[in-house]
């Protein structure tokens, strides 16, 4: 793989380029009579993004035609942050509880804090898919750890459609609007992250551009025809494993990735069974930043000396 100091320049743009962007969105945001929240009664939090030209556009991209138009990334409010951890390597501050046959099928397990909604946090959501022939329970560990860490985590067998994670989100939604639901008003609505293994991965690609996402992870599961990355809408994170049959298919995806911020790890002496549980803290890491709000995470995984770019890690990025 081509190592991650081939980006330098890349980075550097985008670094200015991003800097630039900042100060546009904060001289309108200064000049607003409206709250925070509010540019010209907008409420960006429920924006993908503002443009003049009105294309479906992404924080990340600049969509206008004639460059006239305001890019606005969501702000990071309070209901956003989790925690602090010291690590990401071990578990979070929470003490994590799982419900079981729930969502709309009956079939899916939940897994968040048992103090959820504590100090008013809103925790942000990761729905996950299961490799083929399992299920959640076989993945109860994953669930576990990420709910320790403040997110809250569906999973259901995986279908390959998507339909399930769909269903998923708009069943944490309704349960959000719904008081005699333990996640009441504790879920951050405007932060939910799709990923799977293996088939969890590819049931991913297959929703991959609903609106409602922020983020997705794909885990030793690469799409079968090569077009799994033309569904991605949002920054996407692949994880293969050396010795992992599918990173071949992984690794063709990430070649093919061309609209989207993308972060390609594959992990030493790693098969297709231990790459979720060895690829942990780069997930948990990954959804701190995308999902949590924690922005100094960026330079975990785009720098030249970035932290999941040495060691096990062996990755390079693009489209930052």
């Amino acid at each position: 793989m081509k190592h991650p100091k081939d980006t330098r320049t890349l980075f550097s743009l985008s670094a200015i380029s991003g800097a630039l962007l900042a100060l546009s969105v904060g001289a309108v945001q200064a000049d607003s009579v409206t709250t925070q929240n509010t540019i010209s009664g907008i409420d960006v939090n429920s924006l993908v993004a503002f443009n003049s030209g009105g294309n479906d556009c992404r924080p990340w991209q600049d969509c206008d035609d004639d460059d006239g138009g305001v890019i606005v990334t969501p702000p990071e409010g309070d209901d956003s942050a989790l925690p602090a951890v010291s690590s990401v390597e071990a578990a979070g501050p929470y003490t994590p509880t799982i419900d079981k046959n729930v969502g709309s099928s009956r079939e899916g397990w939940v897994a968040y804090p048992q103090n959820i909604g504590q100090d008013g946090v809103k925790h942000p959501v990761l729905i996950w898919g299961p490799g083929g022939g399992t299920g959640p329970a076989e993945y109860d560990w994953f669930l576990n750890r990420l709910a320790s860490h403040g997110f809250i985590v569906y999973s259901e067998v995986s279908t390959g459609n998507g339909t399930e994670m769909k269903s998923a989100i708009t069943w944490l939604q309704q349960q959000n609007d719904n008081p005699s639901s333990p996640l009441y008003q504790n879920i951050n609505v405007s932060r939910i992250a799709a990923g799977g293994h293996s088939m969890g991965s590819i049931t991913t690609f297959a929703m991959a551009d609903d609106p409602r996402l922020t983020t997705t992870i794909h885990v030793a599961g690469g799409s079968f025809d090569g077009n799994g990355s033309d569904s991605l809408r949002n920054p996407t994170l692949y994880i293969g494993g050396t010795e992992d049959f599918a990173t071949s298919n992984t690794t063709r995806d990430y070649q093919n990735t061309d609209s989207v911020p993308v972060f390609f790890t594959i992990l030493d002496d790693t098969d297709h069974i231990a790459a979720t549980r060895n690829g942990m803290p780069l997930i948990t890491a990954w959804l701190r930043w995308h999902l949590a709000g924690e922005v100094e995470r960026k330079t975990d995984f785009i720098a030249p000396d970035c932290t999941y770019c040495s060691g096990i890690y062996d990755s390079e990025y693009k489209n930052w």
